[in-house]
């Protein structure tokens, strides 16, 4: 069935004004689900997560199979019956959020810091992610070299008698 919409009856179709709205128009439940920011530094990865409210024991972090999973879940808090909520649009439910790492993570050594809602881990980036710079320097081991591979050569030959 197709109806007319008018936008100024739609300004006062809320719970504030005391008509609820109609349920083909109710806005659908959402959970709380933290925004995230990754990125990196020399030495390791940085997630950082918007959990404001969140206490560290609410937020559980778990590194398993190369897979960073973070949990939590942020409660609604009922401040008693004389508030009398009109409208509440901060989110509240259980989380979760998982990220792929690369082979050879040290889970052990993830960091993990909660200040002022925002949860930030560092992720050390594995041994073999860190190139080496390696010194190049002139002569000694192009003689060593030469002295090995000669010997070797000796070795081999066979005997003329």
């Amino acid at each position: 069935m197709l109806t007319v919409w008018n936008a100024f009856n739609d300004m006062f179709n809320d719970e504030v004004w005391g008509r609820p709205m109609p349920a083909q128009r109710m806005p659908a439940q959402r959970n709380f689900v933290p925004s995230v920011d990754i990125g990196e530094d020399e030495t390791s990865y940085l997630v950082t997560a918007d959990v404001p409210g969140m206490k560290p024991e609410e937020l559980d972090i778990q590194v398993e199979n190369n897979v960073l999973t973070i949990r939590g879940e942020r409660k609604f808090e009922s401040r008693g019956k004389q508030s009398g909520y009109h409208r509440v649009e901060r989110h509240y439910g259980s989380f979760q959020r998982s990220f792929t790492l690369p082979e050879g993570v040290n889970a052990e050594a993830v960091e993990a810091n909660v200040e002022n809602g925002t949860l930030t881990l560092r992720v050390p980036k594995p041994t073999t992610a860190v190139p080496k710079k390696v010194k190049v320097s002139v002569g000694g081991l192009v003689d060593k070299a030469k002295k090995i591979f000669a010997k070797q050569g000796d070795e081999n030959q066979p005997s003329s008698s």
